[in-house]
């Protein structure tokens, strides 16, 4: 493998890829995006009413997470097997999207890993750990963040349904971090529009309690909406550099 991943191109290639057309984005999107804000507003009406507990949390955030990877089942099937896919959340619940959402559970679990550690020594009033102070945990996020980066093109793979093995150290790739960089400036481009849905929410709950409650579904929407060009550029960036890997 050479290391001839070229950041401005992936970046390029994944923002046109998402918005050369924006309307028709809105169009693909809307029934995913639909079902996110009902999701997600179905979890708030059971906070609300104290009825979820942490099982309820892990059933609500799976199914998101399910409709999330049909989004990457999309986006990867569209630009490395030029297959369009009308409507991917009829793949909610297919292997190849089960197989997905799988793997990048477990692959971001493993880069949150010492967050999780550090809440669970936290929680258990634990101050050492091995002999080095609990503080220091989070420090282990450099090393797993670098293996994600190192391990994510596998992502791509299998939403072709190509077998794999995460294990055994061939999928490791050598653009770990111009992927994180990547990854670092598509997320700085969505802060803006993710911050001024978020400051209007705040200016009507602060303002006008009623009238937000009965426009937050709105609100979430767009919110998810945001998000959903977020995905599709990630996974898109995921799909260029999966391409670029492999020729």
């Amino acid at each position: 493998m050479n290391d001839n991943l070229s950041i401005n191109e992936i970046i390029t290639k994944s923002f046109s890829y998402t918005f050369s057309d924006i309307k028709k984005k809105f169009s693909e999107s809307f029934f995913t995006v639909l079902l996110l804000t009902i999701i997600f507003n179905g979890l708030y009406f059971l906070v609300l009413k104290n009825i979820a507990t942490k099982f309820t949390f892990l059933i609500f955030f799976s199914l998101m997470g399910l409709v999330i990877s049909t989004i990457a089942y999309k986006t990867h099937r569209e630009i490395l097997a030029n297959q369009t896919i009308y409507n991917p959340l009829l793949k909610i619940f297919d292997y190849t999207n089960l197989r997905y959402f799988f793997y990048s559970a477990l692959i971001f679990s493993f880069a949150l890993s010492p967050v999780f550690l550090k809440y669970y020594l936290d929680v258990n009033n634990i101050s050492q750990f091995f002999g080095i102070d609990s503080r220091f945990v989070v420090l282990l996020l450099i090393p797993t963040i670098y293996l994600t980066f190192k391990i994510i093109l596998v992502l791509p793979k299998i939403s072709l349904n190509q077998t794999t093995n995460i294990f055994n150290g061939k999928e490791f790739n050598n653009y770990s971090g111009k992927l994180f960089l990547i990854f670092l400036i598509i997320t700085a481009a969505f802060i803006l529009p993710t911050y001024l849905v978020f400051a209007l929410q705040i200016y009507f709950v602060e303002n006008s309690q009623e009238f937000y409650k009965f426009i937050k579904p709105f609100f979430d929407f767009i919110s998810f909406f945001i998000s959903y060009l977020n995905y599709t550029v990630v996974f898109a960036a995921l799909s260029y550099s999966y391409k670029k890997n492999n020729n």
